[in-house]
């Protein structure tokens, strides 16, 4: 499937020479047409002495135009609708609209987009152009490697690395947080777990923007030992073990202290006002008294479970997803 979908779309001619210029070496070197012709550049730059470099595959392939952040946009002129929430505007106000799927959308489809939605397709008329464009998320490869102004998001990023990882025998996990709209990835390097990513790096900042609280971090893959609560090493430097790189821009001893008040007293919010999201994960967590080992352990047996009990099966459109953690 993924090789299938890696030499699926030829690339847009600019691309394929911005790809041969800054991976290939210079104006000269023949483009790719392919994606899959594009990973072949890269294998050959992470490749020392004859052995292929996964960490350094892997860091190329985060800052790679296939796996960049593309925002939902006209297909002809590039006009953005950004993925906000709370709603500054409508649908209405921003040009889109839901519309019934057809063919395949029908069950590569998925949901959420400027807020909780079940999962559906958009249609977006341009408020500069007025072209018509026709998007929607998805988690399967093809979708996202479509390199013709197609919306890739946070989630849909995270859904192609881990594909990519997956492929390419680089071990990854998924991090989520809890009651905050937000994913990102951890690779395991030197024994260790590392984000790539600055902002989620340092994910204890953020709760510093003034949109929420997040209440919590898993570490989630179907390698069940790899899944965990790793809420505290977004909640500690580096030098203990942790994700943030240094304590605050003020050098602030107390700011780990005051960071972890903060997800603590949105885990005591029964409203869910005080999270970015506006859910109340956290608090049921709380109230249920789940220690970190606990949650680690739940998580860990919901891997080894995934696929193989009847309610697994049922169809998502049967499944309340607010009864599930």
């Amino acid at each position: 499937m993924v090789d299938d979908a890696l030499n699926y779309y030829t690339l847009p001619s600019e691309l394929q020479h911005c790809l041969a210029k800054k991976y290939g070496g210079g104006d000269d070197t023949t483009p790719p047409t392919t994606w899959y012709e594009a990973l072949d550049q890269l294998k050959s730059l992470a490749t020392i002495d004859g052995t292929l470099d996964k960490g350094k595959l892997w860091r190329l392939i985060l800052d790679h135009p296939r796996t960049a952040y593309i925002p939902v946009q006209c297909q002809q002129c590039g006009h953005i609708i950004r993925d906000q929430y709370p709603l500054q505007q409508t649908d209405e106000e921003v040009g889109i609209k839901e519309v019934p799927p057809t063919g395949t959308e029908l069950e590569l489809r998925a949901g959420w987009f400027r807020g909780p939605r079940k999962a559906v397709v958009f249609e977006l008329t341009c408020p500069d152009c007025k072209h018509i464009s026709r998007w929607y998320r998805s988690g399967h490869p093809k979708v996202l490697l479509n390199p013709n102004k197609w919306g890739r998001l946070c989630g849909d990023q995270e859904d192609l690395r881990l594909t990519l990882a997956e492929y390419l025998n680089i071990p990854v996990r998924l991090a989520v947080p809890l009651d905050w709209d937000h994913v990102w990835s951890e690779y395991e390097e030197e024994g260790m777990w590392k984000v790539q990513d600055g902002s989620a790096r340092n994910f204890c900042r953020r709760l510093d923007e003034g949109i929420g609280s997040w209440t919590g971090v898993w570490a989630l893959h179907r390698n069940p030992d790899w899944c965990g609560d790793v809420t505290d090493e977004y909640l500690a430097t580096q030098c203990n073990g942790g994700r943030a790189d240094v304590r605050d821009d003020n050098k602030d001893n107390n700011s780990m202290e005051r960071y972890e008040k903060i997800v603590r007293d949105a885990q005591n919010d029964a409203s869910g006002n005080s999270t970015q999201a506006k859910t109340c994960y956290g608090y049921i967590l709380a109230r249920a008294k789940l220690s970190r080992d606990d949650l680690t352990m739940e998580l860990r047996q919901a891997a080894r479970d995934y696929g193989t009990k009847e309610w697994w099966q049922l169809p998502h459109s049967c499944i309340d997803s607010r009864r599930f953690l």
